[in-house]
């Protein structure tokens, strides 16, 4: 395995990153990182990636990436599906009403760790993306909220990146949920908790100072890859909350590209 290096800091023998925005935006490939992606994989450089999505099972993500020219394995993806049924398992027993908005993916993952979701009068509510939330969702679960129910967001994120700009995220809904039930404080499973980068490291089994966090929004991959201990690099994008933060990257690159060594052993300049 080749490292890379830099001049300020120690070479890097692995990698975590964040998906949409760093590896391709929506359903469209950023082609830099897929060359980026390849070529670390060409030089047996360990990668893993964390996304707040939960659309999608870890398999589904690696195909898609697969798909555009990355090459990964599901074992290579952690995403909040898993954190979210991991929490659950600590914390519930099974047959636990749960009432979940989201996809698919994160509903079956739900049940298939043995949790009621038909129940009248859930214990826990579970946010999720959902691209078909309407009204009578969203009055579940804050009738839920009102009655105590413990409620788990998947993720913090406003905004989401798609295609053609952006579309409203996770923390959207949750922020509905607060507005409605100000007691409430709901348990966050993904980034920027440092959870979801903590099993990306275990999995690469490399030491945090050698090991670099990527991502495009420094409120959720900035701040988690900076509270699990990594060194965290911003890839610059057009993220309009980026600049309403004061989480500070360790470096900020244009495309991952920046990242590649111009030759072997040579130095990558710091930002």
């Amino acid at each position: 395995m080749q490292a890379l290096k830099t001049r300020e800091f120690p070479p890097i023998r692995g990698i975590i990153s964040d998906l949409d925005g760093v590896a391709y935006r929506g359903d469209t490939a950023i082609p830099s990182s897929v060359r980026a992606f390849r070529t670390w994989h060409e030089q047996g450089m360990p990668y893993a990636f964390v996304t707040n999505n939960s659309t999608k099972s870890a398999a589904q993500f690696a195909a898609k990436l697969t798909g555009i020219g990355i090459p990964a394995e599901p074992e290579q993806v952690f995403n909040t599906i898993s954190a979210a049924t991991a929490l659950l398992a600590r914390r519930w027993p099974q047959g636990t009403p749960v009432f979940a908005i989201g996809e698919q993916p994160l509903l079956a993952a739900i049940e298939a760790a043995g949790y009621d979701l038909n129940a009248a009068d859930p214990e826990v509510v579970v946010l999720g993306f959902d691209s078909t939330l309407d009204y009578a969702k969203l009055r579940t679960a804050i009738r839920a909220a009102l009655a105590g129910a413990t409620i788990i967001a998947t993720n913090p994120d406003v905004l989401t990146p798609v295609h053609d700009g952006y579309d409203p995220c996770v923390g959207v809904l949750t922020a509905a949920v607060i507005a409605a039930v100000p007691s409430v404080t709901p348990t966050v499973v993904g980034k920027p908790h440092p959870f979801l980068i903590e099993q990306a490291l275990e999995y690469l089994g490399t030491a945090k100072h050698e090991t670099i966090m990527i991502g495009d929004q420094l409120a959720t991959d900035i701040a988690a890859g900076n509270a699990a201990g990594l060194r965290s690099i911003l890839l610059a994008s057009d993220v309009p909350f980026n600049l309403a933060t004061d989480v500070i990257p360790h470096r900020v690159i244009s495309t991952l590209l920046d990242l590649l060594d111009a030759a072997p052993g040579s130095a990558v300049p710091p930002s």
